[in-house]
């Protein structure tokens, strides 16, 4: 038990999204190896922190792209590229993409940057 452990488990108590993630896994079916995509957590707590958003950013065709940072649990072994599924707090569901691979540097979550993938 370390200090960190009620920390860990409080954290994601405080996080009312859930993230869905599939990414590329390596699998081996007898003498070959695929890439398959496979869903690596489902109604995962989580936590979006949008970062700035500048409305000159936007283009003329509607693309809503910004970048966005995701807070999870640690344990989870997220591949770059991942594409993550949000449901925040009112059921809305937002799509990200180029993952990155996440940061685990604390003790309580690992963070992933990452951008929204979904037209205006």
């Amino acid at each position: 038990m370390t200090v960190f452990d009620n920390l860990t488990r409080a954290a994601p108590l405080l996080w009312h999204d859930k993230a869905t993630i599939t990414g590329k896994r390596t699998i081996k079916h007898g003498a070959i190896t695929d890439s398959e995509t496979v869903t690596i957590v489902s109604d995962e707590p989580c936590k979006v922190i949008l970062k700035t958003q500048k409305a000159s950013t936007q283009s003329f065709f509607g693309t809503d792209e910004y970048d966005a940072e995701l807070l999870i649990r640690t344990g989870i072994d997220i591949p770059a590229g991942a594409r993550i599924a949000v449901t925040d707090v009112n059921g809305k569901v937002v799509q990200y993409k180029y993952a990155s691979k996440g940061y685990t540097g604390y003790a309580s979550h690992q963070e992933l940057a990452m951008v929204r993938d979904e037209k205006a």
